[in-house]
């Protein structure tokens, strides 16, 4: 009856917020994959031991995982958009923040910084899947968003080698900066 017209004229409009909301993920993932292939070289160059540099790379991980919970939580009370700004500026910072470390700690304050940001973009980003998706469809909906991190994966694994070798590591840092303030103006 009524709400099949009107889940069916709504669909148009939750199929442009479902494509937004994956370019959004696909920039808000893409600076935690871009650091990867480079930041255990960051962290020995730095100054730290291998075991040091991986505990340092794994912070972000430690520092994100209570964050989701956390930040979950919060997004359910206070809605997605907000908190989703907040984490996409407080990574592309955290992004800047990586090429002013000067030892072994400030990477590892960074990571956790970075951690804390990130653990809000997940979150937020799956609540407007599941808030735009029609019942029906919201398997179909969260493989997209699947699909958009699988793409993040693959191309910060693909270029960011190219970027340091071109252009240094700093700029690395910098280009994800720049992605991730692209995604809060996409927000």
């Amino acid at each position: 009856g009524c709400n099949q017209k009107m889940s069916e004229a709504e669909r148009p409009q939750n199929k442009r917020i479902l494509a937004i909301i994956s370019v959004i993920t696909f920039l808000g993932f893409l600076d935690t994959i871009l650091l990867l292939p480079v930041l255990e070289l960051y962290a020995i160059e730095l100054g730290a031991v291998a075991g040091i540099a991986g505990l340092i790379i794994g912070l972000y991980s430690m520092a994100s995982t209570p964050g989701n919970i956390l930040f979950g939580r919060l997004i359910d009370k206070v809605g997605y958009k907000l908190p989703l700004v907040a984490g996409l500026f407080g990574d592309a910072l955290s992004m800047a923040f990586y090429s002013l470390a000067r030892s072994p700690l400030h990477l590892a304050l960074v990571r956790v910084f970075h951690g804390i940001s990130g653990a809000v973009v997940g979150p937020a980003t799956m609540s407007v899947i599941a808030s735009y998706s029609a019942g029906e469809r919201k398997g179909r909906a969260m493989s997209i968003y699947g699909m958009a991190m699988a793409a993040a994966n693959v191309v910060g694994f693909g270029i960011s080698g190219i970027i340091v070798t071109w252009l240094g590591r700093k700029a690395l840092f910098y280009f994800g900066a720049i992605v991730l303030m692209l995604g809060v103006g996409v927000s």
